[in-house]
């Protein structure tokens, strides 16, 4: 899959059940070849139409419980207790 596939899922907290926002970037650790961070946030456009990253979160792609063809589950790790 390419990144910019994984980029249009929308991310959803199993916990709560909220959505969270899109994924925007992560983070790879180049010696190991994974990615280690995903940055979600939710995105807005402003008046000349330029999207503006809104309220950006981390979360560890540890914390990804699965990835279907529209969205990304998140689960916290405290939360798996």
């Amino acid at each position: 899959m390419r990144f910019s596939e994984f980029q249009k899922k929308e991310v959803i907290d199993m916990q709560r059940g909220k959505f969270l926002g899109f994924i925007q970037d992560a983070a790879i650790d180049i010696t190991k070849g994974k990615i280690d961070t995903l940055h979600i946030g939710d995105t807005e456009r402003s008046l000349f139409m330029e999207m503006r990253i809104k309220d950006q979160k981390q979360f560890g792609y540890d914390e990804v419980v699965t990835i279907g063809k529209d969205i990304v589950l998140i689960q916290k790790k405290d939360a798996k207790k």
